[in-house]
């Protein structure tokens, strides 16, 4: 869905560790790792006022785990005793923005209009930029193909922390997936919740160890979903400091000119249902294997096993991919599209050793929109630490 754009008025966020701003929407001080932009005067209002809301938690393993998420909601409730919620955890393990953006609509907005979304993506969205890993245009996309959708919708965007960010923020620098996503909110107004500025503001003070926080290079401890959750709380309060005129309403957010033409706000998963079957692929409804991760139960897979299966796919867009269960038997795909140059994909990687897990791999990127045709099959040739040819996928992206 493409939705027309207005002028933005937005300014740059600070980044500035320990400060102290002024909330110029209410009274309390805002913390100096929240930007406030556009607030979240939306939400409150239907909170307050209509006694019913829908929040969405969007983001990678830290979302899903019990921890910051269960916390937010109690609070929330809290906050709006008389309010009937409807949360939904859309985080899944070991995913990012990319593959976000594909799913937005099934996921967030599921069962219908969606009030205020947690965002989160800074940890998984890290390392290289690659075809597998546009956050820029990941992020723009989800904001912008949200408001399209419901153009009253207020978004949170939060960086949780990790080793490597400490590392980063501690010599003075900005993470370069902050940054990128910094660049997005402050466009859009979109508030932001820095955790990893605070959390490594808070290490360097000495109010706890990085082993009291986390059990791993990011995944919080109880200690440090606490952490989280007061951060997330002070933000509030600060935000929602004045009180809410009962006549008050909710307004349409403006939706300025993209900053990335090929942002992925027409994001959609197509069914695997559409693919023309030439040979060796077969819909297995109940796929389940015991060792996997970030997914459970039985899945329903476009499989094949063997050397040379092959299938077509008519679809219309900028960009084609896969959202696939990746594993120990992870085989090598090749691919074209109009019949164009073969290009090989290898599904498997240092993951594939220990389980099966969901994985988004975008194919080809940047064609011009229109109708193509994507023709995939499998090699036969196979990493080497693979003991099969498979591939198995759950839908194919496309934008």
């Amino acid at each position: 869905m493409y939705c027309p754009s207005i002028a933005n008025r937005c300014s740059l966020a600070a980044l500035a560790l320990g400060l102290m701003a002024t909330c110029a929407f209410g009274t309390e001080p805002l913390p100096g790792y929240c930007e406030l932009h556009d607030g979240l005067d939306n939400c409150r209002t239907v909170f307050a006022n209509e006694k019913r809301g829908r929040v969405v938690f969007m983001g990678g393993s830290i979302t899903t785990m019990p921890g910051w998420r269960d916390l937010a909601c109690n609070s929330l409730r809290k906050r709006f005793p008389e309010t009937e919620f409807d949360f939904i955890d859309a985080g899944i393990g070991g995913t990012n923005s990319t593959l976000g953006a594909f799913r937005l609509e099934p996921d967030v907005f599921k069962n219908g209009p969606v009030d205020l979304l947690f965002l989160e993506f800074a940890v998984n969205d890290g390392g290289s930029v690659s075809p597998d890993n546009r956050c820029g245009r990941a992020m723009e996309g989800i904001i912008r193909h949200a408001r399209c959708l419901n153009p009253k919708i207020d978004i949170l965007i939060q960086y949780f922390v990790d080793q490597d960010k400490v590392e980063t923020i501690t010599k003075g620098q900005i993470p370069e997936v902050i940054a990128e996503h910094d660049k997005v909110a402050v466009h859009y107004g979109i508030p932001i919740i820095n955790l990893a500025q605070e959390m490594t503001r808070r290490l360097s003070a000495n109010e706890f160890t990085w082993e009291q926080f986390s059990r791993d290079s990011c995944h919080p401890l109880p200690f440090g979903h606490e952490r989280y959750i007061e951060c997330i709380d002070a933000f509030l309060d600060a935000a929602w400091s004045k009180p809410v005129s009962a006549d008050a309403r909710p307004v349409d957010h403006p939706l300025p000119e993209p900053l990335d033409a090929m942002n992925y706000e027409r994001g959609r998963f197509i069914d695997i249902g559409q693919a023309r079957i030439l040979n060796g692929w077969n819909r297995n409804r109940q796929w389940d294997t015991e060792k996997k991760c970030n997914y459970g139960g039985a899945v329903d897979v476009l499989a094949a096993e063997t050397p040379g299966a092959a299938f077509e796919l008519e679809f219309e867009g900028s960009i084609i991919g896969i959202n696939a269960i990746a594993g120990m038997d992870a085989g090598i795909l090749e691919y074209r599209i109009d019949g164009g140059e073969t290009t090989s994909l290898d599904m498997f990687d240092g993951y594939c050793l220990s389980f099966h897990r969901p994985v988004c791999r975008v194919l080809a990127e940047d064609l011009a929109l229109g109708k193509h045709t994507l023709r995939l099959s499998m090699s036969d040739h196979k990493n080497e630490k693979s003991v099969g040819h498979a591939a198995r996928i759950l839908r194919f992206v496309a934008n």
